[in-house]
C-alpha cells in the first residue's frame, strides 16, 4: 500500500484542528440569521401546507417569522436546524483542546481551554435537551412546549453557555506562553473587546429578566424582539473571536513559526 507522506504532517493535523475554531465561530455568527431567513423562507412557499412536499396533520398557520428569541425557533420550522446546529457547535467544543491553565499570572485561576471547551459543550447539549417555555408560541410545530421548570433549566444553562464563551474571549485568547504577555498582542484587544460585550448583553438580557418576573411592564421588549437581537449580538461577538483566532493562528503555521511559543 502506498502512504500519502502529507497525511502524517503535524502541520497538517494542526491546520485541521485549527479549522475547528472557525467552525465554531461560523456557526455562532451565522445561526441567527440562517434560522429567521430559513422560517422566513419556509413560511413564504407555504411549505407545511404543500402536500407535494410534506403531509402535515392538519393546517399550518406561520406567525412571524422572526421570533422573540433565538430559542423560540426550536418550535418553528427550522426547529431541527437549531439542535443540529447547537449539537455541532458542542460537537466541536468537545474535540477542542487549547491550551493549558498557567500556574501563574493574571486571571491564572481560570481554568484551561479544554476545561472551558467540555463545560461549554455539555451546557450547549443541556439547551437543546431543555427547550424554552413560552406561553406566546401560536405556531408551534411540536406537541408540547416545555414546561416553566424545563424552562428555568434552559435560561440557567444558556446564561453559563455565553458566560463560559465571554470568559473564552476575555481570558483564554489572551494568553501566552509567558504569562506577563497577557493581553499585549495585536489580536488580544479584539478578544477583550469581544469578551465584554457578550458581558454587557447578558447584563441586559437578566436586567430584563428581572424586570418582568417582578411584573414591571416591559412589553416592549418582547415588540421589538429585543432578547433575539441581544442573543445575535452575544453570537456574533462569540463568533468573531473565534473565526479571528483561528485565522491568526493559521498565519502562524503558514510562517512556519508555530510551534515555538508564539501565540497571538
Amino acid at each position: 500500500m502506498i502512504k500519502n507522506p502529507n497525511l502524517d504532517q503535524p502541520q497538517n493535523h494542526v491546520v485541521t484542528y485549527l479549522k475547528i475554531r472557525l467552525s465554531i465561530g461560523l456557526i455562532g455568527m451565522l445561526l441567527p440569521f440562517v434560522l429567521w431567513a430559513g422560517n422566513t423562507l419556509l413560511n413564504s412557499f407555504n411549505v407545511l401546507n404543500d402536500t407535494y412536499w410534506i403531509k402535515f396533520n392538519g393546517v399550518y398557520e406561520p406567525q412571524s417569522n422572526l421570533k422573540y428569541s433565538i430559542s423560540h425557533f426550536y418550535y418553528s420550522t427550522v426547529g431541527e436546524l437549531f439542535t443540529g446546529a447547537l449539537s455541532a457547535v458542542a460537537l466541536f467544543l468537545f474535540c477542542y483542546r487549547g491550551y493549558p491553565r498557567p500556574t501563574y499570572g493574571k486571571y491564572h485561576f481560570i481554568p484551561g481551554d479544554n476545561f472551558m471547551a467540555n463545560l461549554a459543550g455539555i451546557l450547549a447539549i443541556i439547551v437543546v435537551i431543555f427547550p424554552t417555555s413560552s406561553e406566546e408560541i401560536k405556531d408551534n410545530m411540536r406537541s408540547y412546549i416545555s414546561s416553566e421548570n424545563a424552562g428555568y433549566i434552559h435560561y440557567a444553562s444558556a446564561a453559563l453557555f455565553f458566560l463560559f464563551l465571554s470568559l473564552f474571549s476575555f481570558v483564554n485568547f489572551r494568553r501566552t506562553k509567558r504569562p506577563e504577555d497577557f493581553g499585549k498582542m495585536k489580536s488580544h484587544p479584539i478578544y477583550k473587546y469581544c469578551g465584554l460585550v457578550m458581558l454587557g448583553s447578558m447584563l441586559i438580557l437578566l436586567t430584563l429578566f428581572v424586570l418582568e418576573k417582578t411584573n414591571i411592564d416591559v412589553s416592549w421588549s418582547q415588540t421589538y424582539n429585543s432578547t433575539f437581537w441581544l442573543e445575535t449580538i452575544m453570537l456574533v461577538a462569540f463568533g468573531i473571536s473565534w473565526v479571528v483566532k483561528g485565522k491568526i493562528d493559521q498565519s502562524v503555521i503558514n510562517k512556519n513559526i508555530f510551534g515555538n511559543g508564539v501565540k497571538e
